[in-house]
């Protein structure tokens, strides 16, 4: 451990969490407001931060509201990402 240490100084065992907020609303047997917030380490942010990040969005959609539909499109979804604090 000593030499990986000496390689990467500033490397952390422990891994960074962000607390990420989906903001928007779906339709699912009438309007439904979404604001909820998950926290995920740094691989699963960048996908909600990166090109794609609508594919990341409809996705966690899907899979949290299975029967729901958005009241327009998923680029109507707002994303706000935070570091959390040890």
């Amino acid at each position: 451990m000593g030499l990986f240490n000496s390689l990467f100084p500033n490397s952390s065992t422990e891994k960074q969490m962000y607390e990420v907020r989906i903001k928007g609303s779906i339709q699912c047997n009438g309007p439904k407001i979404i604001n909820q917030v998950v926290q995920m380490d740094k691989t699963q942010m960048e996908m909600f931060t990166g090109s794609k990040r609508y594919e990341a969005i409809a996705g966690w959609i899907k899979a949290n509201y299975p029967a729901a539909k958005p009241q327009s499109s998923y680029r109507n979804f707002g994303v706000e990402v935070k570091p959390v604090r040890k």
